[in-house]
């Protein structure tokens, strides 16, 4: 059931518990907000306020005699109707944009680690970068060279200068110009192509090409379209667990473990990371809590948000604890996504 709108006073006191809790990690008592200086009110009224609040299942009292911590549907108002949008400092801008730049813009699995580490500093949180499905990207050219007898390193380069590498193995030891001439054909018939496209089409039935040539690009397909069922640890990237496990909330053994579960997860990182890009969000999406279907992120917050490399989406965001400063994560999330497409596009 929908919240109705609070009272001025009651946002007031909601906002304060809210921040304090963010800042503090313990419980507000009235008696604590009435020595802030920012109510004109005695503790016994807000403590009135405060019992409203709890009645609503805003906040809650994690014990008797404490003071009150807000609950995943007090984040949720705070988040939906109280928090407004910060401007991330330079500085941070620049952690996260210094981190970026300076790696190889072809090497994608470099990228998205640095993005990841970047992202983690900036927050303090755990970055998860899921990298770009590589299958609708746009194909450009191939180029295979030998690294071997049997060994051979092949080079795919995509739109927005990513270059996807592969050693392929071919019981075969083939002259350096046939394989030239392969690759001349493949990046003439499928430059333009989304990888998808070129996958499904059938290059074997084509009456301009060679038998010579045609044996060659025979050996060079099945690789091809093997890189279009990418393996799921090379598609989630993480980093910044240690930020995660040192908040107080998960001291004990058991909720360092989840922690840990959650890192270990990629593929149930991978689905929820993927879910924002299905249900076709475009701004920034946050699930708090009990909101997380998945019973490990129960006591976590996610913020995440979609980002466009060429004609390739991917998903990044941060997992941290219900208790974090949800303007300023906010505001890096949709930064670096922000940064991502105007770099690599």
């Amino acid at each position: 059931m929908e919240t109705e709108k609070l009272t001025d006073r009651e946002q007031k006191v909601l906002e304060a518990v809210v921040r304090n809790f963010i800042l503090r990690a313990a419980p507000t008592s009235s008696r604590f907000l009435s020595k802030m200086g920012d109510f004109d009110l005695s503790a016994a009224s807000l403590r009135n306020i405060m019992g409203d609040l709890e009645e609503q299942g805003l906040i809650s009292q994690p014990h008797t005699s404490a003071g009150r911590i807000p609950t995943d549907k007090g984040y949720r108002y705070y988040v939906d109707k109280m928090m407004g949008e910060i401007d991330l400092p330079e500085k941070v801008k620049d952690t996260i944009k210094n981190s970026i730049v300076t790696i190889d813009s072809s090497d994608l699995h470099l990228l998205m680690e640095a993005a990841s580490r970047a992202l983690s500093k900036a927050t303090n949180q755990l970055g998860i970068i899921l990298a770009p499905k590589l299958r609708n990207g746009i194909f450009r050219s191939i180029h295979v060279f030998p690294v071997s007898s049997e060994r051979y390193l092949m080079n795919v380069a995509i739109d927005s200068g990513f270059v996807k590498t592969m050693i392929v193995e071919m019981h075969t030891d083939l002259p350096q110009e046939r394989l030239e001439s392969a690759c001349r054909i493949i990046s003439a018939k499928f430059s333009g192509k989304a990888l998808c496209e070129m996958a499904e089409s059938d290059i074997y039935f084509s009456s301009d090409i060679s038998d010579l040539e045609l044996g060659v690009i025979k050996l060079l397909v099945p690789t091809l379209k093997k890189i279009l069922r990418e393996n799921v640890d090379e598609e989630v990237f993480s980093d910044g667990q240690t930020n995660v496990i040192l908040q107080p909330e998960f001291s004990s053994r058991e909720e360092i473990s989840a922690v840990i579960e959650i890192l270990e997860e990629k593929r149930m990182l991978m689905h929820l990371f993927e879910s924002l890009n299905q249900n076709g969000h475009s701004g920034v999406v946050i699930s708090i809590g009990g909101e997380n279907n998945q019973d490990q992120l129960q006591s976590f917050s996610i913020i995440k948000t979609s980002y466009q490399v060429g004609s390739m989406a991917g998903s990044l965001g941060v997992i941290g604890p219900k208790r974090m400063p949800y303007p300023q994560m906010v505001s890096a999330v949709r930064y670096t996504a922000k940064l991502l497409g105007e770099l690599f596009t």
